[in-house]
């Protein structure tokens, strides 16, 4: 076991960990008053460190199987129950039990997400995810919360829009909606403009407002990509010439090709 403590990309699972413990320590006021920004916060950087670990792993080539079942358990822990955890103190406490099935409903398909990524995971990089990652939901809830704290409001006027938000980012993990992942980011001229616009409309505004604001826009923009490339996708496979002439295998054949072609 001590070997697993000294393996490096292992101390970066740790701190991501340590991240979510105390973003669940801050959210609940443990130590005082609750403190939901800095909670926000520690999400935050526990997203960091997740991104650092597997990076770590690759460069130092130290990876191995005790590690992956490890960032799988972070992962629950920093991204799945303290975003649930701060969702609740934060936002929807105040409906009661209903509050409390909201936040349960988030935790709990954020650990469907990990079971089927751990059982379907064949050690390769994939250029799409299958539903929205429990790291980016749980990046999204606490870059709602820095946004509504830097809009220098206390409270949460709407907690059913608060509610719906667990709701909605908890049924895309478990859903089946692609997500492009980093390696779908082919740098052609293309790519790079669209980064470029991109990289220019979130520093815009975050000079016209904050950074949180703009945070937020960024990632809620992801989320919604996937339902839309989904329904964009759907729309181009109805509208292809003669494939209801075709028999099953010639039809899927012959929309693969015509999707691969545009």
């Amino acid at each position: 076991m001590l070997r697993h403590f000294l393996n490096p990309p292992n101390w970066f699972t740790s701190a991501s960990l340590f991240c979510g413990l105390y973003a669940i320590v801050l959210a609940t006021g443990v130590e005082g008053e609750p403190n939901h920004y800095r909670a926000s916060l520690m999400i935050l950087y526990a997203c960091v460190f997740d991104m650092l670990d597997g990076r770590v792993a690759r460069m130092t080539g130290r990876g191995t199987d005790f590690g992956i079942q490890l960032d799988s358990l972070a992962d629950m822990v920093s991204f799945g129950l303290a975003p649930a955890v701060l969702l609740y103190s934060w936002g929807i406490h105040s409906l009661g039990t209903l509050g409390l099935v909201g936040a349960f409903i988030f935790a709990l398909c954020g650990a469907f997400r990990l079971a089927r990524f751990n059982v379907m995971a064949d050690g390769q990089a994939h250029d799409h995810t299958e539903g929205l990652t429990i790291t980016m939901a749980g990046g999204t809830v606490a870059a709602a919360v820095m946004a509504h704290a830097a809009s220098g409001r206390t409270m949460v006027e709407h907690p059913w829009n608060v509610w719906l938000l667990s709701m909605l980012l908890g049924l895309l993990m478990v859903s089946r909606i692609p997500y492009r992942s980093a390696k779908s980011l082919k740098l052609s001229r293309e790519t790079m403009l669209v980064l470029a616009l991109v990289c220019g409309l979130v520093l815009a505004i975050a000079f016209k407002y904050r950074f949180p604001t703009a945070f937020i826009s960024v990632l809620g923009a992801y989320v919604l990509s996937g339902p839309l490339e989904a329904i964009i996708r759907h729309k181009r496979v109805e509208v292809l010439p003669d494939s209801d002439l075709l028999g099953p295998e010639e039809d899927s054949v012959e929309i693969e090709e015509q999707i691969s072609r545009q």
